[in-house]
């Protein structure tokens, strides 16, 4: 499905999410390269993070996911799946993405970068 919003993308249905509980994704971005963007579902909400933990870039869809929040599997850094915020500073913040749902699809809108198939 192809989105009428410049850089939404189509990722996944809402069901595939809800079942694998993290999935996620590569994009190209024009500076900084490759970029991987995971999707969260916390078992009411959706997130969308970079997927690496700004510490030492342990994979985030690696971790455990509680309700609103991933904790990173290398260090237990906590992170707010909607905004990123690193919950108990343990760490710098990660990056979020705006994620709605769309006919049971999971559309997310990522500035500036190029999903890669």
């Amino acid at each position: 499905m192809k989105s009428e919003i410049p850089h939404e993308f189509d990722l996944c249905s809402l069901e595939e999410l809800q079942i694998k509980k993290s999935i996620s994704f590569q994009f190209d971005h024009p500076v900084y390269g490759k970029n991987e963007i995971a999707l969260f579902w916390d078992g009411q909400n959706i997130g969308a993070l970079d997927n690496y933990c700004p510490h030492q870039g342990a994979m985030l869809t690696h971790g455990l996911i509680e309700p609103g929040e991933i904790i990173c599997p290398l260090h237990s850094a906590v992170f707010d799946l909607k905004t990123g915020e690193c919950l108990d500073k343990y760490t710098w913040d990660t990056v979020s993405y705006q994620v709605r749902i769309e006919n049971n699809r999971v559309l997310i809108i990522v500035p500036d970068q190029t999903l890669i198939h």
